[in-house]
Formats: C-alpha cells, sequence, structure tokens
C-alpha cells in the first residue's frame, strides 16, 4: 500500500472510531462488546483496505457495512448464548441518547430488522446506504423498516399499559 493511501486509511480511521463505536454499541447494547467489534473492524478495514472503492460508497458506509457483517457472525456464533441485561445495567451502559424503554424494545426486534432502524433513526443513512451495509434492495430496507416501527410502537404501547404511563415517542429516539 503507498504511503498516501496509508495516511488516507488512518486519517479515516482516527475521524470515523467514535462514530463506529456508537453505531455498535446500540447494535450490541453492551460497551465492552462494541469495543471488541469497532477494534476487529479496524483491522478487517486495514486488512481490506485494497477493496475499498470510493465510487461506490463512502468510507464510512463501507466500515460500517463491515462492523454490521462481523457483528452478524459474531451473533451467528453465539447464537444460544443470550446476555440479558437488567434495567439499572441498561440505563449506565446507554446513558446517552437512547432511553431504557426504547432499548428494551429494540432488543425485542431481530437483528435484520433493529440495523436499519439504528442506521436510519440514530445515524440518517439514506435508503441507499442502508442497502448497501446490509446488502439488500431498498425495497427490502423499507419493508423491514416499516414492520420494526410497527413491532417497536406495539411494544411500547404494551409498556405503556404494564407501566401506567404514555410514552412519547418523540422523546424516546424512535
Amino acid at each position: 500500500m503507498s504511503r498516501d493511501r496509508t495516511e488516507q486509511l488512518s486519517e479515516w480511521l482516527h475521524d470515523n472510531y467514535s462514530f463506529l463505536y456508537a453505531y455498535l454499541v446500540k447494535l450490541t447494547l453492551h460497551p465492552a462488546e462494541a469495543e471488541d467489534l469497532a477494534q476487529d473492524t479496524v483491522i478487517r478495514c486495514i486488512e481490506r483496505f485494497s477493496q475499498f472503492r470510493q465510487e461506490k460508497s463512502s468510507f464510512s458506509t463501507w466500515m460500517i457495512q463491515i462492523a454490521t457483517n462481523l457483528w452478524l457472525d459474531k451473533k451467528r456464533r453465539k447464537k444460544r448464548e443470550q446476555h440479558y441485561l437488567n434495567k439499572q445495567q441498561l440505563e449506565w451502559q446507554l446513558g446517552e441518547g437512547i432511553g431504557i424503554e426504547v432499548a428494551e424494545a429494540l432488543r425485542t426486534l431481530k437483528d435484520h430488522h433493529r440495523i436499519p432502524v439504528v442506521l436510519k433513526y440514530y445515524y440518517g443513512y439514506s435508503y441507499e446506504e442502508m442497502a448497501v451495509i446490509c446488502s439488500v434492495s431498498i425495497g427490502t430496507i423499507k419493508s423491514r423498516l416499516h414492520h420494526a416501527m410497527a413491532k417497536l410502537r406495539k411494544e411500547l404501547e404494551d409498556d405503556e399499559g404494564q407501566n401506567g404511563r404514555k410514552i412519547d415517542q418523540r422523546s424516546s429516539g424512535v
């Protein structure tokens, strides 16, 4: 790899690391696991930088696609190991920007529904970028978002009924 390309990669990784980590925290709901995946993603980006094509996508989109695939691979390997966090741990770990009710509702979604929700509503990715990251069509992304949002609304309404209080969707991040 040329010196210029090495410097460019180093700059992009440095500029995008906190974004990558925040994305992975929201996917994994566990900061230590997010840190491990972020480091694995950086390694994979370095190993495969020669395959990156700037004309196809931005570096951050390419990096998030790698991170998403690594996360899904890890989940497949550990499918039977389910880690549930109690409410106090969840509040402490997700203190910034995501309410406990929303975090619990996100946890109920299947991975293929949770990923587009996080990408769109927390990071503002376009349908086209999400389709690239998830390796599916734009129509599939729209369908997954529609079904995910319906399930989230139902979960939050069910939570409202159980707790006897109304959840304001505008302030809950969904």
